[in-house]
């Protein structure tokens, strides 16, 4: 192009001015500077903009077309230069956040919608995955942040405590144990369960716990949400272990029991992952201290 928006800024000014030195004194430089712009600009496209007399100046018939378009492009310019200092300051931005389904389910629902309502120009990307996925997607930049139960060995991501989890047995009614206050997982393994995905941390739990207590963890049947963990418990397809807070939905519609569980690992914590603070945009560390200012 044969112009940049300094010289549309100082066409436009002495346009409206009706006088080079009055647009000098509003852009805030000196007369002969804006008068040479002025005239290479007509110089570039071989025509008159400005009619130049002892009364000022007022464009001609081509500067009259430039006109309208030079303040279009100025605001549009001014409009992309507003959300791109948003986009620095946190104000704009996209955040890609990668969580596993307890955190879904029990915590980011207000978590997000607190977030939003304060930041109505940001746009948070949800997606559940399992702990394993969800540390490599932030390793690999795929993701921003991670909420998951615990980091693989050997991660180098930082973590930051998020929020306390506690697992429940979850019961029908007429289920034996039903009538328990609390349990030791090793006592309900002469039951059937109703487990997550195997991938996930849950899921390893229970295996792990099993393992320790010396007994084989009868899964009767694998599903990929707590909903239809509750739906397969209330059906008597076996027990489920389940967040308290995931379930509370449930047990009164479906008639469960949620049973404490008095093993340590039913106690978890959940935490934000993050390659470092650093490495965040401006939006994703608003998001980032918007969740860590809401932990227990």
């Amino acid at each position: 192009m044969r112009f940049d928006l300094k010289d549309l800024e100082l066409f436009v000014a002495a346009t409206e001015a009706g006088s080079i030195a009055k647009a000098a004194e509003r852009c805030h430089t000196v007369a002969s500077a804006v008068s040479k712009r002025l005239s290479d600009l007509e110089a570039a496209y071989g025509t008159a903009l400005l009619v130049r007399s002892s009364k000022g100046i007022v464009p001609t018939a081509a500067g009259l077309a430039l006109l309208g378009r030079a303040r279009a492009v100025l605001h549009q310019a001014g409009q992309l230069e507003h959300e791109l200092r948003g986009y620095s300051k946190g104000l704009r931005g996209r955040v890609r956040v990668f969580a596993n389904i307890s955190a879904i389910v029990e915590f980011l629902p207000s978590a997000l919608a607190s977030f939003l309502a304060a930041h109505p120009e940001i746009e948070v990307e949800l997606e559940e995955r399992v702990s394993t996925e969800i540390a490599e997607a932030v390793a690999e930049n795929r993701a921003d942040l991670g909420i998951l139960s615990e980091l693989p060995a050997g991660s180098k991501l930082a973590a930051i405590p998020f929020r306390e989890d506690e697992l429940v047995l979850l019961i029908r009614p007429d289920h034996p144990l039903a009538a328990r206050g609390s349990i030791a997982f090793g006592e309900a393994l002469d039951s059937d369960f109703v487990g997550l995905h195997t991938d996930g941390a849950l899921h390893y739990l229970m295996l792990r716990a099993a393992a320790e207590a010396g007994r084989p963890l009868k899964l009767k049947i694998q599903v990929t949400s707590f909903d239809a963990v509750c739906a397969m418990v209330a059906a008597g397809l076996g027990l489920g272990v389940v967040p308290r807070a995931a379930a509370a939905a449930y047990t009164a519609s479906l008639g469960l029991v949620p049973v404490a569980l008095e093993d340590t690992w039913s106690k978890r914590r959940l935490h934000i992952c993050l390659r470092s603070p650093e490495s965040l945009s401006a939006a994703s560390r608003r998001l980032l201290d918007h969740l860590a200012g809401l932990s227990s």
